[in-house]
């Protein structure tokens, strides 16, 4: 997509946003697409079901670096599947907001975001951050950094990340680890 197109298209979404008309009524998206929100389209699961059918990652300015937990408080019943993230993101912040010592961690970071007019951000689940790399890194875009990025998925005691230098998928117990963190957000689309 062309410097004109990417522009024409976040105006449309912004003007449609404005007006009150709802994204279900925007045009077909398609994967490297720019966002509603100016990030990039990295996901399409090819229907507008349960209120979303792209997942669309943050403009590099929302990236920050943010530990998963102070504490190293684990999390039960998170999923790794993509469609997952954003009630993954809810389960930690939950009992993050009602444990003392938890503050200024990757999934509150995304959950209280508000980028470019939109406050439903969320911290991907680890096949979306696989996505996210695949779709997006692999091709040179996004601007991601060679380096660690948290999922909102964890396994026993452990949380998933990605190496955005190599693709590598991998593990950890030590919670508060400083990794980058880039949120998502779920966008509709026609039916």
């Amino acid at each position: 997509m062309n410097v004109k197109m990417r522009v024409l298209t976040v105006f449309l979404f912004a003007l449609l946003t404005i007006t009150g008309v709802t994204q279900e009524n925007v045009p077909t998206a398609n994967i490297r697409d720019t966002g509603p929100a100016g990030g990039i389209i990295f996901y399409d699961k090819g229907n507008n079901s349960g209120g979303w059918r792209y997942l669309e990652a943050a403009p590099v300015e929302a990236e920050t670096t943010a530990v998963f937990s102070v504490r190293n408080t684990r999390v039960e019943n998170t999923q790794e599947g993509v469609g997952n993230g954003r009630r993954n993101t809810q389960l930690i912040s939950e009992l993050y907001d009602r444990t003392a010592g938890e503050w200024d961690t990757a999934a509150q970071y995304c959950d209280e975001l508000v980028f470019n007019g939109f406050n439903d951000w969320f911290l991907p689940s680890k096949d979306e951050l696989d996505f996210m790399y695949g779709n997006l890194k692999r091709r040179n875009l996004g601007d991601f950094k060679n380096d660690r990025y948290w999922s909102s998925s964890m396994y026993l005691n452990e949380v998933y990340w990605q190496n955005f230098r190599d693709g590598t998928i991998n593990n950890t117990y030590n919670l508060n680890n400083q990794f980058y963190v880039r949120p998502i957000r779920q966008v509709a689309g026609p039916n």
